[in-house]
């Protein structure tokens, strides 16, 4: 039951990751998997960050899109106004 509270905390990300670092750390994990640079408990949990990463980006992808909807339809609503 202790590995839980250590795989959690272990691919807890902070808060203030960037799309682009959360990306690019990602992508090396991919290749030192891929590669075979590490052993297979190494790559478990390099697989475990990999996918708290992939989440993290596709929220923070989620907000960007719902953000650009909700911009577009400003726009739209401001430009059918009568003047």
């Amino acid at each position: 039951m202790s590995s839980k509270p250590a795989s959690t905390s272990k691919t807890a990300l902070p808060a203030d990751l960037s799309y682009e670092d959360a990306r690019q750390e990602l992508q090396q994990i991919i290749e030192r998997i891929e590669s075979g640079q590490i052993g297979l408990e190494q790559s478990i949990a390099q697989y475990e960050r990999g996918v708290a990463l992939y989440q993290h980006c596709k929220a923070i992808q989620e907000q960007v899109e719902q953000r650009f909807t909700d911009l577009t339809q400003q726009m739209q609503a401001e430009t059918k106004k009568p003047s």
